[in-house]
Parts: C-alpha cells; structure tokens; sequence
C-alpha cells in the first residue's frame, strides 16, 4: 500500500494542515486550539471537574491538569477546590475568558466557513457521516 492510500496518514495529514490553520486564526487570542476547546466546554457549562472536561475532549486527565495549568496561567481560568476534599476540583471561567468568547467563537466560525469553501453543504453533511463511522469502526476493532 501506497503511504498515500493509508487512511490514517491521510487524515493526519488533514489533521495537521487544519490544526495548522486554525492555531493561526486563534493565535491574536493567545489559545491554542486544544485550550479554546477546553474553554468552549466552559463557555457552555462553567464549572465542570476535570473530568468532565476530558471525557467531553476525549482526552486523559493528565492532558488536561497541563491544558488548565496553561489557561490559568493566562489568568482565563482558575481551579477551585472543595474544602472538605482538596482531591475535588471545578473550574471556573474568569472574566478575561468570558471575555474572549465572542471574538473566538467569531473566528472560529469565520475558520470553519473558510476551510470548508468550495465543499457542497449536503457534500460536507455526509463527509461528516463518513468520518464518524470511521471512528466508530477503529473504537470498535
């Protein structure tokens, strides 16, 4: 098989050219595009743990204490720990993330238009199909 012609190489490559593109559409608003997924889920429910956080991105919990660390950093968010079990944790969007949710999800929303051109919507509805049972078939092998 042709390097080309392998599914995974093809959708990574894909992968990196729209993460690519998107990092640079986000990069004014000092997030990376894994961060403004992680502020997205907080921009639709504040306050959620860790976990939550990581199982709505599909990511380990450890990935996102690093994602957190780097937002609170940013002073986008902070962590707030229960007093009777410091091992619980929600996190709490601050001004300056709530701030930013309109421009982002502008630029988002300007990105998803522009990466898409040319695609015909109904084309782009069943590419979408397509992909998810690609993902359902490699979970489930």
């Amino acid at each position: 098989m042709e390097l080309n012609d392998c599914i995974n190489f093809e959708l990574n490559s894909v992968q990196n050219a729209v993460f690519n593109y998107f990092k640079g559409k986000l990069s004014p608003y000092d997030v990376t595009p894994i961060q403004y997924a992680l502020l997205k889920c907080l921009w639709t429910e504040d306050m959620q743990t860790p976990t939550q956080l990581a199982q709505t991105l599909h990511l380990d919990t450890s990935s996102i204490t690093g994602i957190l660390a780097r937002l609170e950093k940013k002073e986008l968010i902070e962590r707030i720990y229960n007093q009777q079990d410091r091992r619980s944790i929600h996190v709490h969007l601050l001004e300056s993330g709530v701030a930013l949710q309109k421009p982002i999800e502008d630029a988002i929303m300007e990105a998803n238009k522009e990466i898409i051109t040319g695609i015909d919507p109904e084309d782009y509805k069943f590419f979408r199909s397509q992909l998810k049972i690609i993902e359902a078939n490699a979970k489930s092998k």
